[in-house]
C-alpha cells in the first residue's frame, strides 16, 4: 500500500472503552482499495457524461476556483429512492507538494421526458470537493464503501503525504444522506517514521474493523504496537474518540 499525505490532520477524540455489541475480529469491515484512475469501472461512462458532459474521452477538465482539474470516474454507489451516487476523482495540474486534488459526488436519479431520450440519468446534486485528498494534484489514494456504519451508505477516502521523513495518512468518512454527502468522521490511518530515524522507527497501519450501526466503530492498528480505538457517534451525526489518539501524527 502506497501512503502519502499532505496535509496536517486535527484528529476526533477517541475512546478505547470495548462496545459489547461489536465484534471483536480483526479483519476490516469494508474492502478499502487504491484509486486507479487508469480504469474505467463498469457501468460509470454514462452516468460521467450525465456529470461531466460529452467527452471524446473518459477524462474531463473542469476549472474549480480557478484551478483545473482532470476528473475521471470511480464508483456507482447505489442511495435509497432510486437514486445512485456517481464518485469520481479529479487531479489537479498544480504538482506542488501543497496542491491536493478533489474527490467529486453527483447524485444520479432516472431520467424523465425528454432527458430520457439522450441519458437514462438526470443530476440531482453535485459535489465538488468530498472527503480526504494527497499531496503534488492527486485526490484520494484509497476509497472504499460501506451500509454498516450509518443508516446511508458511507464513503471512505483517504489521501496522504511526506514530510522530512515523516509519512501519514488520514480517512474521512462521509456518510451519502437524501440531501447530499456529509462528513462524519476524519481518523488517522496511517503513520511512519523510518525516513526520518535511523533507529528506533515506528509504524502504525489502521483498518476500521466492526461496528455498531449509527452509533460506533472501532479501528484497529497494526505494526509497532497494536492499538484498538473506538469511535462514538455524538448526536449531530459526528464520530468522535472520547481522549487522545495512542497513533504518532506528522
Amino acid at each position: 500500500m502506497t501512503k502519502f499525505l499532505g496535509v496536517t490532520v486535527s484528529l476526533l477524540a477517541i475512546s478505547t472503552a470495548p462496545a459489547m455489541a461489536e465484534s471483536s475480529a480483526k479483519t476490516a469491515l469494508f474492502a478499502v482499495d487504491d484509486v486507479n484512475r487508469d480504469t474505467v469501472p463498469a457501468g460509470t461512462p454514462e452516468a460521467f457524461q450525465a456529470a461531466f458532459g460529452k467527452s471524446s474521452s473518459n477524462a474531463v477538465t473542469r476549472a474549480v476556483d480557478d484551478q483545473n482539474y482532470s476528473f475521471v470516474p470511480l464508483a456507482l454507489i447505489p442511495l435509497s429512492g432510486g437514486k445512485t451516487a456517481l464518485i469520481s476523482t479529479g487531479a489537479s495540474e498544480c504538482t506542488g507538494h501543497v496542491c491536493g486534488g478533489l474527490n467529486t459526488v453527483h447524485y444520479l436519479q432516472p431520467a424523465s421526458g425528454q432527458a430520457a431520450s439522450a441519458s437514462r440519468y438526470a443530476v440531482a446534486g453535485e459535489w465538488m470537493d468530498v472527503g480526504a485528498s494527497g499531496t503534488f494534484g492527486n485526490p484520494a489514494l484509497r476509497w472504499g464503501w460501506t451500509d454498516a456504519i450509518a443508516s446511508a451508505p458511507v464513503l471512505y477516502t483517504e489521501g496522504g503525504g511526506v514530510w522530512q521523513g515523516y509519512a501519514c495518512s488520514y480517512a474521512v468518512l462521509t456518510e451519502l444522506t437524501p440531501a447530499g454527502p456529509v462528513e462524519i468522521a476524519s481518523i488517522p490511518i496511517y503513520y511512519s517514521d523510518g525516513g526520518a530515524k535511523e533507529t528506533g522507527a515506528s509504524a502504525y497501519e489502521g483498518t476500521i474493523t466492526s461496528s455498531v450501526k449509527n452509533q460506533s466503530f472501532t479501528v484497529t492498528y497494526t505494526g509497532s504496537k497494536t492499538i484498538a480505538e473506538r469511535y462514538i457517534r455524538n448526536k449531530d451525526g459526528k464520530y468522535e474518540l472520547k481522549g487522545k489518539t495512542k497513533v504518532p501524527q506528522c
